[in-house]
């Protein structure tokens, strides 16, 4: 493992499904200090934000990034709130996506007071996220419902090729 600086990088997140730009945002960070430690949102912390349940236990998620290169060391995060663990771990450099700027004013108000880091990595274009799978998902299901109910009119309204077709309204009606 390259080191390319003695700095402390911290990154909070859920990475509930891990994807190509988590492993980039991992990798970025690598770039911007030598240790990187990975906060990870808690179980209870994601069944209240996302409320639904974790895709993957929050211990295997902890082991699965502990496999990453780039990653030094992965801690539970209990709440949105990293400024105990930035404290903690004394941290050099708070690394997060531009989105949470104005929610973690007060973290990144700490950091800079301190003489610390921040850096604000960039989303990365392609990248399928869990609310773009949770998008994807719920087409599927609302196009498989479709096909459940056009399944279910043609079962109850079959009939056999050789036979006439029952009369429905007065008229008859035969199927292509």
């Amino acid at each position: 493992m390259k080191t390319y600086t003695n700095k402390i990088v911290l990154l909070q997140g859920a990475f509930d499904i891990l994807n190509w730009g988590h492993v980039k945002a991992f990798e970025r960070a690598k770039t911007l200090g030598g240790t990187l430690i990975i906060a990870l949102n808690t179980d209870e912390l994601l069944r209240d934000y996302k409320k639904r349940e974790p895709v993957i236990p929050w211990q295997q998620k902890k082991e699965i990034l502990e496999s990453i290169r780039w990653v030094d060391k992965v801690i539970p995060a209990p709440d949105f709130s990293p400024l105990s663990l930035l404290k903690e771990y004394d941290v050099d450099v708070y690394l997060l996506t531009k989105e949470w700027e104005e929610t973690k004013a007060e973290e990144i108000a700490y950091m800079l007071a301190k003489g610390g880091e921040v850096n604000f990595s960039p989303r990365f274009e392609g990248v399928i996220c869990t609310s773009e799978i949770k998008r994807r998902l719920l087409a599927e299901a609302k196009n498989q419902e479709f096909l459940d109910k056009e399944n279910e009119f043609k079962n109850k309204y079959a009939f056999d090729a050789g036979k006439p077709t029952p009369p429905v309204g007065g008229r008859k009606f035969t199927w292509d």
